[in-house]
């Protein structure tokens, strides 16, 4: 047991270290659960879209309108059923999942040398850039419903950013 102790990250200034290495892992897990299976991603994303009729084809006539983001919006239950899509992908979801390997790659790294400010300043980036995606997600693109899977996600993404904030000069020097 004193081995596997000795392979933690050291928590002489608080417990920070362990949330990082804790939400790494997490998230490697998570990256692998995308290539394996749909299932758990549409539960963060979830909901059916169909095709934006309401777009006006002169705002950009030079572009392709398949090209706009917003191609697609949020189908009405019981109305829009039979023509709706899944939005999560298998692409979408091993795009996903490389993003989130990488975030719990640096938060690995960041959780034992937490006094490196490259390294901090790059974790708490992950945790920033999280917290927007999922935001925008809800707010602008409507894929997410502030719900029972998606708690975790925003409480990971904003409850990391403002604790690394707040303990940025307990860590990093200088």
């Amino acid at each position: 047991m004193d081995h596997l102790l000795s392979l933690l990250p050291s928590v002489e200034k608080g417990i920070l270290p362990y949330y990082l290495f804790v939400i790494s892992i997490v998230s490697i897990g998570n990256s692998l659960q995308n290539l394996a299976t749909l299932h758990y991603t549409r539960r963060i994303y979830n909901g059916k879209f169909v095709k934006n009729t309401s777009r006006s084809a002169s705002a950009s006539s030079a572009a392709d309108p398949e090209d706009s983001t917003a191609k697609v919006v949020p189908a009405t239950p019981g109305k829009d059923d039979a023509k709706a899509e899944d939005q999560v992908s298998p692409l979408a979801a091993r795009l996903f999942g490389t993003y989130t390997f990488m975030a719990g790659l640096i938060r690995f790294y960041a959780s034992y040398d937490l006094g490196n400010r490259s390294l901090y300043q790059l974790a708490l980036w992950t945790h920033v850039i999280a917290a927007v995606h999922f935001t925008s997600e809800m707010l602008a693109f409507k894929t997410i419903r502030f719900s029972g899977p998606q708690i975790f996600p925003f409480l990971a993404g904003y409850g990391g950013a403002v604790w690394m904030i707040l303990q940025y000069k307990n860590y990093v020097v200088g």
